[in-house]
């Protein structure tokens, strides 16, 4: 038998589509073996490997159930992207053609059955979501179309086009506003409220009906309750969410003084005072700010006043500077800083080749 030397030729020229039912007429099951492995055909393969005999010493017998079940491997994960494909652009008749080819070859696999399950969902859930979409649509037109088609026939009473639209309109009007009280009642079960009242409405709107007037005023009600309590739930999370930012910058806060980073506690109280101006945390912060922030530029003005008595008017300048962002508006604090300024304005000039030096003695 020479099933490897046909199973080397069957690997280089099987393709995806080569799954094709073939009627031979051969003399035994080794002839219709090696027609069904020419011929590419999977199926007929597995089917003649059931009833041939088992010879666990046979290497092309071993050999050829290892290809098999590498080509239905194959096979399988191909169909599982061809029918992905169809999916993505919903061909959902060719994603379940696929399907089937892949579990003609496979039919135990699990991946492929779960798949088309799962096909079969969202195409019944994507036709019933069309459909509604459509019963939607034909009451809304009815509404609009039924009086103007009377108006045009109060102009033009000979208008045969008209009035047979008027007619047809007319007809259409009862069967639509039953449809959409029935998808109302529907929705009402299933809790989707805004659809409910838009159907109900609009079966109202065609054909004025106590059960549908009933069903409408109860899915309003609902609605509304609904939306409080939605209203209510959202204030909950944004209030949670303002909790949960104020304890991050009160953390931040008690972090910053406690490294003595006054600059950056005052950042993080001025978001407190935007997020919680009536606490009276935060003005008891506010207070314990305002005193640190004393003190530091008491010192720092101490600091930077020894600095240039010492004859150090950059590190004074510069340590007088640092405050500023603490207590912009100190006049004292502004004074120092011009009067550093300006005498390291008239060293520079007294400096050999500054603006000052020609001339001098």
């Amino acid at each position: 038998m020479t099933l490897l030397r046909t199973l080397v030729t069957l690997l280089l020229a099987l393709g995806l589509t080569g799954c094709a039912i073939v009627l031979v007429q051969p003399y035994s099951p080794e002839q219709r073996l090696q027609l069904a492995l020419q011929r590419g055909d999977i199926v007929l393969v597995r089917e003649i490997m059931a009833v041939l005999p088992a010879d666990e010493d046979d290497a092309d017998r071993a050999a050829l159930r290892a290809w098999l079940e590498r080509a239905e491997r194959h096979v399988e994960q191909a169909m599982l992207m061809q029918a992905a494909g169809h999916l993505r652009r919903e061909q959902w008749t060719q994603a379940q053609a696929s399907y089937d080819h892949g579990l003609a070859v496979r039919p135990d696999s699990e991946i492929l059955k779960a798949a088309r399950a799962r096909a079969i969902k969202e195409q019944q859930e994507h036709l019933q979501h069309l459909r509604v979409r459509l019963l939607l649509s034909q009451g809304r037109a009815l509404t609009t179309l039924t009086p103007l088609y009377a108006q045009v026939l109060r102009a033009d009473p000979d208008d045969p086009s008209i009035r047979q639209a008027l007619a047809q309109a007319q007809q259409d009007t009862g069967q639509v506003a039953e449809g959409l009280l029935q998808l109302g009642l529907s929705a009402m079960d299933e809790a989707d409220l805004a659809l409910a009242v838009e159907a109900l409405s609009l079966s109202q709107a065609l054909v004025p009906d106590a059960t549908a007037e009933a069903a409408l005023q109860s899915a309003q009600a609902a609605q509304t309750r609904q939306q409080a309590l939605e209203r209510r739930a959202h204030q909950a999370q944004l209030q949670a969410q303002w909790a949960q930012r104020t304890q991050v910058l009160f953390s931040n806060f008690e972090g910053a003084m406690e490294t003595g980073d006054l600059p950056a506690a005052r950042r993080h109280l001025l978001a407190l005072e935007q997020a919680q101006p009536r606490d009276a945390t935060v003005r008891r912060l506010r207070r314990e700010l305002a005193k640190a922030v004393d003190a530091e530029v008491t010192l720092g003005l101490e600091t930077g006043r020894r600095l240039y008595l010492d004859g150090k008017i950059p590190e004074a300048l510069e340590t007088w500077r640092n405050l500023l962002e603490l207590r912009p508006d100190h006049p004292d604090l502004q004074a120092h800083i011009n009067r550093a300024e300006r005498a390291l304005e008239s060293l520079r000039r007294l400096e050999p080749g500054g603006p000052g030096a020609a001339g001098t003695p």
